[in-house]
């Protein structure tokens, strides 16, 4: 490869000429750039503030792009931490009723034993009265029965002692 001064710029050299001298015939050099196909400055002015607008467009686009990605993120956060919340809450609801339900069958355990418990005494009560009742009416009969033997006795002692006696009749009765 042969290179010049330019470093191999002989394109660069070539492409300045024929935009300097125009694009056909070399013949726009010193002609009017609107009728020789170039731009004039009002074109150029108008292209950079065309591209301008297009790059403060495409700005805006991806600014507004960006704060949409920013805002559905925190929106995917937001909903996270209600989601985390909420399944927090309703942990913490499922161990109250989880308690209260112990708590319940505790006291429902507790009650039904001192019902056992009543029903027991209630049945001791009950034979107790019974066994109590059933003494009481066997003493009464022991002593009604004692009474009556005393009573036989008695007369059996009586009967004897006037057998012994005799006929008694007593004087100064007539």
């Amino acid at each position: 490869m042969n290179e010049t001064s330019f470093g191999g710029g002989w394109m660069f050299v070539l492409v300045i000429l024929v935009v300097l001298f125009g694009m056909g015939g070399f013949g726009g050099y010193g002609n009017n750039a609107t009728t020789a196909g170039f731009a004039t400055i009002a074109d150029v002015n108008s292209i950079i503030n065309n591209q301008s607008l297009q790059n403060s467009l495409n700005s805006a686009l991806v600014s507004s792009n960006n704060n949409n990605y920013e805002t559905s993120q925190l929106i995917n956060q937001q909903s996270l931490a209600m989601m985390n919340q909420n399944n927090s809450n309703l942990i913490n609801a499922i161990q109250g009723f989880n308690s209260t339900n112990q708590a319940i069958a505790m006291g429902f355990a507790s009650v039904n034993q001192n019902l056992s418990e009543l029903g027991y005494r209630m049945d001791r009560c009950c034979c107790d009265i019974k066994t109590t009742l059933l003494e009481n009416r066997l003493q009464d009969t022991q002593i009604q029965l004692q009474n009556a033997q005393n009573v036989a006795v008695n007369a059996q002692q009586s009967q004897y002692l006037l057998s012994q006696l005799g006929s008694f009749v007593p004087t100064g009765v007539v």
